[in-house]
């Protein structure tokens, strides 16, 4: 083999080894390439992600605040149903109080005892749809207005209706049931026995024991002996036997809650709905 020949058979074997190197370092550079632009994407979508969680923390933040007001004016609408009524704030919380420790007797969970404190206040916000010549009015009801008395259960219902809020919803299922009776003579739907929904058949009985010991303009405060007399005797139809049974087994505390919140009302103007139940005797 002559040197000629020699020179081309080494160019011919260097030329692919020369070509598989700068593809390698093409290949390497390409990779590092892909690697840089992987590592620029996962920050941007990092970045991304946290703008995004950000947005739906202020979001959540907002939709808190605006169901805040909604309930606070709710709230505060109930109080000027009962204002019209000839009631005070202290009516309200007095009934929020009693139905929570009801339920925590009966053997609720804390959670619902709290929103149903809550709830049970508004029960009666349906009146802010009552003309005050029929709240107001000293003597019997005509049929007219008896009709129209019985109707502030589903104008409470209505006024409460569509919130997502668990504590609007349980309070408009509270207006709407809080008038039944557990034999079913009760308005405005007249439902029956345990198809009223507990929360109604709880503050039904949590408002007839703050109702009667209250003067009304129609009749004077009965005497307590008197309310718990009539109280048993509408076990089982007025009231639901369970009930009145867990109202008995503390009967002596929610007297107790009851001078507390009474005593609260004479040193300050009662305007906030969402104080701790069990703290307020």
């Amino acid at each position: 083999m002559n040197s000629k020949t020699s020179a081309v058979d080494s160019s011919i074997h260097a030329e692919p080894a020369a070509s598989l190197e700068r593809a390698d370092r093409a290949f390497a550079g390409g990779v590092a390439g892909e690697g840089r632009e992987a590592a620029a994407a996962r920050a941007q979508l990092n970045r991304l992600m946290g703008e995004l969680q950000d947005v739906r923390k202020q979001r959540d933040e907002a939709f808190r605040a605006l169901e805040q007001a909604h309930q606070e004016t709710l709230f505060r609408l109930a109080r000027a149903a009962e204002h019209k009524d000839g009631e005070t704030g202290a009516h309200m919380q007095r009934v929020g109080a009693f139905a929570a420790m009801i339920a925590e007797a009966m053997g609720c969970p804390p959670e619902y005892c709290e929103i149903l404190y809550k709830a049970a206040q508004m029960h009666d916000i349906g009146k802010i749809g009552i003309h005050e010549s029929v709240l107001r009015k000293s003597g019997p009801l005509t049929s007219d207005e008896w009709r129209l008395m019985r109707e502030h259960p589903r104008i409470g219902a209505s006024i409460l209706a569509g919130s997502e809020a668990p504590v609007l919803q349980l309070a408009a299922e509270v207006s709407m049931a809080h008038h039944e009776h557990f034999s079913g003579a009760g308005y405005p739907q007249g439902l029956v026995g345990e198809l009223i929904p507990l929360s109604g058949r709880i503050v039904a009985l949590a408002d007839f024991f703050d109702t009667l010991s209250i003067d009304r303009c129609y009749r004077k405060a009965h005497h307590d002996a008197q309310i718990l007399e009539m109280i048993r005797e509408r076990r089982g139809q007025q009231f639901d036997p369970r009930v009145v049974d867990a109202f008995f087994s503390i009967v002596d505390r929610l007297f107790q809650a009851r001078e507390a919140i009474n005593a609260a009302e004479e040193v300050a103007d009662m305007t906030e709905s969402d104080a701790d139940w069990w703290l307020i005797f």
